[in-house]
């Protein structure tokens, strides 16, 4: 049997992105971005919990004492101007409107947080060994299934609110 031990990963990203317009915050993004903090449906391929609170740990802005942050969960928008699948992307999100898509603008979709997006807070959304831009998927999403208690990094016990997971 392996024992408990700690797993060092040293990731290291090289991809090329295509061409794209500057970052900006436009006002779809901010429009559903809001939406997120008020509906919990499911609109993209994983389930959300009760809206306004980060999906990993399950706490709002005000537990935090810090904003929460709209993540990107399919489409990454510096991609956005790439040459898309857009037939595989529309099968990995039935539930959106397609009929409000407008190839000629990407945007239309993938500013669209209640299409694609998640709150996440701040250390799960960036930050070093909890955030899903800094390790694997498959580690990242482990700090949503782990039981309270568990240490999952040198730095991070888990601990979800317990009243809305």
């Amino acid at each position: 049997m392996t024992q408990e031990h700690e797993l060092r990963e040293t990731l290291s990203v090289d991809v090329v992105t295509p061409e794209h317009a500057d970052r900006v915050t436009t006002p779809l993004f901010k429009h559903t971005k809001k939406a997120l903090f008020e509906k919990a449906e499911p609109a993209i391929m994983i389930p959300r919990d009760e809206p306004g609170r980060c999906w990993i740990c399950g706490q709002t802005e005000t537990e935090l004492g810090t904003p929460l942050e709209a993540h990107h969960f399919g489409v990454e928008r510096s991609f956005a101007e790439g040459k898309i699948r857009w037939d595989r992307v529309k099968a990995d999100y039935p539930h959106w409107d397609w009929s409000k898509f407008d190839p000629s603008n990407p945007y239309s979709f993938v500013d669209d947080m209640e299409a694609q997006g998640v709150l996440l807070c701040k250390e799960h959304h960036t930050g070093k060994d909890a955030g899903i831009h800094s390790m694997p998927f498959s580690l990242w999403i482990m700090q949503r299934y782990l039981e309270d208690g568990e240490q999952f990094s040198p730095t991070e016990v888990i601990h979800h609110d317990p009243e809305h997971l």
